[in-house]
């Protein structure tokens, strides 16, 4: 292969880089903590600085002797505000975000390693397709071959019409797949670019599985405590139970210390001076309010919802952890199968050829057994695909 050939590997690692479903998962997740923070910052203090200034004209009527007068009225005031008791609230909120960004977090590992099977998928493709090609070519050029010779054979009147139009129409069937391997690698290379932004002319040949898990108790261990689909579900019934306790706080009274300091000139009238400092404690207590009951409710509901995806979630972690474990051992040994079904279909191949030739065996066990060896490299090639992607997905189902 050429020096600059692309490995499976490479091709994830631009494909994670590269493709906008990624960049959206990291997007969300750097949302989430940026609600984090916006959710501590609850129980941190607050400064409110506010003015006012205007012109105009103050007449007060002479009273304490004053006549009427251009002013320029203007205010300032500072406020400092400590929460001491929420209730709750800002507890729940905080309990709440860190919920939302583990789930964002989750999701973000369930879109990479979604993304990493479908590359590996789409690398099989390529190397797939272009195998199916060449051996779609090799194939037609033989069975225009064996059509040569029948119609020589033919008109020598060493052979009935049947061999001509036997070969002349798996010449025609050969054809046909050959078209059909041609459309596959224009769809696979389209695919594998567009998820790499890579060029898919050069790839290595797919590489031996990634450590699996040896058991299906093992991976079985691994996807309950890593799957992020499972973790994304989990942190869903935690942010649902932390918004039912942040509903029950809002009925209970907020406390908060202050300190406060203000100017006033020409308010009331001209050359009018006052500044004022103040410090204490604000309470504040909304003792009825007809809709917190169904806030709670909907809070209540949401929890068991939530904990019911979180059951569903599990349940079908469990069913696919057990299909992908099997699919990976299965594919395994339909490779290894594949091979000694390639390789004895290549000999018996090479076998008919010669034995047709002296003359012992009809031309069309040929065309059978050109036909034969030409499908078992072709299944060779899908099984050494669908070996690769099978390791991915249960990867993936693990949180690896």
């Amino acid at each position: 292969m050429p020096a600059a050939a692309v490995t499976l590997e490479e091709a994830i690692a631009a494909a994670v880089a590269h493709t906008p479903e990624i960049v959206a998962a990291r997007a969300d997740s750097d949302a989430a903590a940026a609600r984090l923070g916006e959710a501590k910052a609850g129980s941190l203090p607050t400064a409110t600085l506010t003015g006012t200034i205007g012109v105009g004209r103050l007449d007060p009527q002479n009273f304490f002797g004053l006549g009427a007068a251009n002013v320029t009225p203007r205010a300032g005031q500072v406020t400092i505000e400590q929460p001491l008791y929420a209730g709750g609230r800002v507890s729940a909120g905080i309990a709440q975000a860190n919920a939302g960004n583990d789930a964002a977090r989750a999701g973000e590992d369930a879109t990479r390693s979604q993304m990493v099977a479908t590359v590996a998928q789409a690398y099989g493709d390529v190397l797939t397709s272009r195998r199916l090609m060449v051996l779609s070519n090799e194939l037609v050029a033989q069975m225009q071959e064996i059509e040569r010779q029948a119609r020589l054979r033919y008109k020598a009147g060493e052979s009935p019409s049947t061999e001509v139009a036997q070969a002349a129409a798996r010449l025609a069937e050969a054809q046909a797949g050959l078209a059909q391997a041609q459309g596959f690698v224009v769809s696979a290379n389209a695919r594998f670019s567009i998820l790499t932004g890579l060029s898919p002319e050069a790839l290595e040949p797919l590489p031996a599985n990634p450590a699996l898990p040896a058991t299906l108790d093992e991976a079985m261990d691994a996807a309950l405590q890593h799957n992020p689909w499972l973790a994304g579900a989990e942190a869903g019934v935690r942010a649902a139970r932390a918004a039912a306790w942040g509903a029950r706080a809002e009925r209970l009274p907020t406390v908060g210390a202050f300190a406060e300091g203000a100017m006033v000139r020409d308010q009331f009238f001209p050359g009018y001076r006052a500044d004022s400092a103040t410090v204490g404690v604000r309470a504040r207590w909304q003792i009825f309010n007809a809709g917190a009951s169904a806030k709670v409710a909907e809070s209540d509901s949401s929890v068991r919802a939530a904990e019911a995806r979180f059951e569903a979630a599990r349940n079908q972690v469990r069913e696919q952890v057990i299909a992908a474990f099997q699919a990976a051992q299965t594919a395994l040994l339909v490779e290894e199968a594949s091979a000694r079904q390639a390789e004895s279909a290549r000999q018996a191949r090479d076998s008919v050829a010669h034995e047709v030739r002296v003359g012992l065996k009809p031309q069309l066990d040929r065309l059978n057994a050109e036909r034969e060896a030409t499908g078992a490299a072709a299944a060779l090639a899908r099984a050494q695909a669908e070996r690769i992607v099978a390791a991915f997905r249960l990867l993936s189902l693990t949180g690896r």
